[in-house]
């Protein structure tokens, strides 16, 4: 008998779930990749027991400050991607959100605007959030223009904040607010 999928949330055509420790050989490869790579903060290589040591040391409990959560398609279950909410910050109600879609067939298709839809009811209806964050190199002009389409606003720039590949490149900071985005909610009707 077919195992039912386990789901935590669900979009249209993604669930996302706990990302679980048969998915990290998977993400290492995505972290690992030069074309995501140059793209997030880390540029250091991923091997396997840091991303086993990474994976078992992420907090866990009531009031975690990090949610990673794998992208699976709701259609034959395949995962692919990464996203989140990380740094939460309980008192302040504040967080970020960060998303990788590492298999490449599958970028510029929608995939990280809807689960960023998801992630981002969660936030604000289930975890009463008030402010979520995002930081794009000024290079990643793909993540930049799906944050904006989320309703993201540009909130600032760290001018040549992040060395890649021999350049200085900008940091670009943005952020929405719980209003913001119900009143986005109420114009386009359900997001997701």
């Amino acid at each position: 008998m077919k195992q039912k999928p386990v789901i935590f949330l669900s979009g249209k055509r993604l669930h996302l779930r706990a990302l679980e420790t048969e998915d990290l050989d998977r993400c290492r490869r995505w972290v690992n990749d030069p074309d995501i790579r140059q793209f997030i903060l880390n540029q250091m290589p991923f091997d396997e027991i840091g991303e086993r040591q990474w994976h078992e040391s992420r907090d866990r409990g009531q009031f975690r400050t990090d949610i990673t959560l794998a992208m699976v398609l709701k259609k034959g279950s395949r995962h692919i991607g990464l996203t989140g909410i990380h740094h939460i910050d309980w008192i302040n109600r504040t967080a970020s959100t960060g998303a990788i879609i590492g298999e490449a067939a599958y970028r510029e298709k929608g995939y990280g605007s809807e689960a960023k839809a998801i992630v981002l009811q969660y936030a604000f209806d289930t975890l009463d959030l008030h402010r979520i964050c995002s930081t794009v190199l000024a290079t990643n002009l793909r993540s930049l223009a799906y944050l904006k389409k989320s309703g993201y606003r540009q909130e600032g720039v760290l001018r040549e904040h992040i060395y890649r590949n021999g350049e200085r490149v900008d940091e670009i900071q943005l952020g929405i607010l719980a209003e913001e985005w119900r009143a986005r909610r109420r114009v386009d009707g359900s997001l997701i």
